[in-house]
């Protein structure tokens, strides 16, 4: 586990820390971004207009998963709700930021003129390779942890100290220090499944299909929904090991986001088979900049 990166230094002794979980964010948006200019190309969309409509989308995203995540965590921003602006420090719920990127993509698109569905496809094929780089950010920071585990494949994470000798993380030993099953001399958590890890690899797996589907999709759509089918399945069944959310009475003793996740899968199934009901369209031809 690895919170910060490094620290950078800067004039009168003080450093800039460069936060795990902020940097793959970053390298993930990045990665998507050339790969969404070079895709967009191949499928008829103007890349230009694309990374306007990327940056819209991450703005979204952002403020969307921030926003979810503090209202599902109140508890802990109620006593300083200041402390919603240090995103750095991690915590952002992916579904908040898939609504709220969603948003943010339709707004550029309506701005840029471009078409919606070709447009999501693309996108849809990206979404799991950023989500991938996120989920080790999540690693590194300790967030978003699994229950207990004597699997071999267990992580035990570490106790963190500030500089005042207090217990300040990781959120895996601060849990099982609240549940009795460690103590504060205690050096690491029990070992627990890494969830983050088994995110990442189901998500290059969704990237991987939706990458050789995009250019074999015969109407437009078809890629954009089949990415809700297989990320909100694999979402809902990962949240069975997840020991960070809790399952909710009101929700037939679900936890919220495998809800959510249900919500997504059926909605990708009713989307996708209206869609392929269609006539095919062929793809166009890639994008060439117009003359003079």
């Amino acid at each position: 586990m690895h919170p910060r990166l490094l620290e950078i230094p800067l004039p009168g002794g003080r450093v800039f820390p460069v936060a795990s979980y902020g940097f793959m964010i970053l390298l993930g948006f990045l990665l998507c971004l050339w790969l969404l200019r070079r895709r967009g190309r191949r499928m008829g969309l103007d890349p230009t207009a694309l990374f306007d409509v990327a940056v819209a989308a991450l703005l979204g995203g952002i403020v969307g998963a921030r926003l979810l995540y503090v209202v599902y965590n109140w508890e802990a921003f109620a006593p300083a709700p200041w402390r919603i602006l240090l995103i750095h420090e991690g915590g952002l719920a992916f579904f908040g930021g898939l609504i709220g990127g969603t948003l943010g993509l339709l707004i550029g698109l309506w701005r840029r003129g471009l078409p919606a569905l070709p447009t999501l496809d693309v996108a849809a094929s990206l979404v799991p390779v950023g989500q991938a780089f996120g989920r080790v950010g999540c690693f590194l920071n300790g967030c978003c942890f699994g229950v207990r585990t004597d699997l071999w494949l267990g992580v035990r994470f570490p106790r963190i100290l500030n500089e005042a000798g207090q217990i300040t993380g990781s959120p895996p030993f601060l849990q099982h220090m609240q549940q009795g099953l460690v103590t504060a001399s205690d050096t690491h958590s029990l070992p627990v499944h890494p969830t983050q890890l088994y995110e990442v690899v189901f998500n290059l797996v969704i990237f991987a299909f939706l990458s050789w589907v995009l250019p074999r999709r015969r109407r437009p759509g078809e890629v954009a929904w089949l990415y809700p089918i297989f990320y909100g399945t694999a979402r809902y069944a990962n949240e069975f090991l997840r020991a960070d959310t809790l399952p909710q009475p009101a929700l037939g003793g679900l936890t919220v986001f495998q809800a959510v996740s249900l919500a997504a899968v059926a909605f990708g199934l009713v989307m996708f088979f209206n869609t392929v009901r269609k006539p095919p369209v062929p793809i166009p031809d890639p994008w060439q900049p117009p003359e003079g």
